[in-house]
């Protein structure tokens, strides 16, 4: 069971609504599709260190499992509270629920509410958490790759060398802006990304490894090796969806729209801030392409937003929103 990492928000009545999300699966190994991968991207499984080839196969490693279907699922939220049913896995293993549940915030996990899943019998549970957050604050909604994390989506085989082969690599400086952010108690990040759902555990470890505050966690559905770079229709309808989902279900909150140039990232911001220019603090792109602020392109991405609300970040840069 592959918990998503979640969003929950307090509903005022000593309840709390719970977004909980989970894959099903069957973790399978097929070295021949590893060793496919491993000749195209040029790399000799046999001549790899034992801990490059740990990492290759860790990474690797859930693009072949088998989806189950058909799994029901009991949550336990704790402290007296009924076990809430989760719908059936479907063909792609994955089953949601809105939960809402009469359990108060632990101040020793905050502020995180943790839960677990469980299946019938007397096996133990697999822990999944949701991150509580506020009415009122600020949201930061950051793109991974290429924006926090060295990825080099522009060339697809440094991309998929740096996916699946070689040590993730944070952007310089950009742990530290996050981090002063962070100082503030009532803002939240929420890390948004066409990545698949396969690379969530190598990418928590990198989360947490390169220093970057933790925060909800809103990748593509459960794909394969061969489905692994989206179409940019895909990538787009990704995005603008798991911003308007957050924007929604947190009508107070205000929001920073972080990006980088090598995708799309400025259109669906520009998008955004066309549609609910009072609600966002900010947008910074990190320019990965050298495109300058005063290109066409920023021009037609930021057409009719205020120009003091949008931002390009070159690295070595001071952060620009205060």
């Amino acid at each position: 069971m592959l918990f998503m990492p979640s969003t929950a928000r307090d509903l005022g009545n000593g309840q709390i609504e719970v977004d909980v999300q989970i894959w099903i699966h069957e973790k399978n190994r097929y070295k021949v599709l590893d060793a496919g991968l491993a000749r195209y991207l040029g790399l000799k499984l046999g001549s790899m260190s034992p801990a490059a080839r740990l990492r290759f196969a860790q990474r690797t490693m859930l693009f072949h499992a088998e989806p189950e279907e058909g799994t029901v699922l009991e949550i336990d939220f704790g402290h007296g509270a009924p076990l809430v049913p989760m719908p059936a896995s479907d063909g792609s293993g994955r089953t949601k629920l809105r939960a809402t549940v009469d359990v108060k915030p632990d101040a020793r996990t905050a502020p995180w509410i943790v839960f677990h899943a469980r299946l019938p019998g007397p096996r133990p549970g697999v822990e999944g958490r949701a991150l509580l957050v506020p009415p009122t604050g600020l949201s930061v909604i950051s793109d991974i790759d290429d924006t926090i994390k060295v990825t080099q989506v522009l060339e697809q085989q440094q991309m998929l060398l740096n996916t699946f082969a070689r040590p993730f690599k944070a952007v310089p400086g950009m742990a530290q802006h996050y981090g002063a952010l962070a100082r503030n108690p009532q803002t939240r990040f929420h890390y948004l990304s066409s990545s698949p759902i396969q690379l969530l555990p190598p990418l928590l470890g990198f989360l947490q490894d390169a220093g970057f505050p933790p925060g909800s966690m809103h990748l593509r559905e459960s794909t394969t090796l061969r489905t692994l770079i989206p179409g940019e229709g895909e990538s787009r309808a990704h995005k603008l969806a798991g911003i308007a989902r957050l924007m929604e279900d947190f009508p107070e909150r205000r929001f920073l729209l972080v990006g980088d140039s090598g995708e799309l990232d400025p259109e669906i911001y520009g998008e955004v801030a066309r549609k609910q220019g009072s609600r966002i603090e900010g947008i910074v792109i990190r320019d990965v392409t050298a495109q300058g602020r005063d290109a066409a392109r920023y021009a037609a991405a930021f057409e009719g937003v205020d120009p003091a609300t949008w931002h390009i970040l070159r690295d070595g840069q001071p952060w620009p929103i205060r």
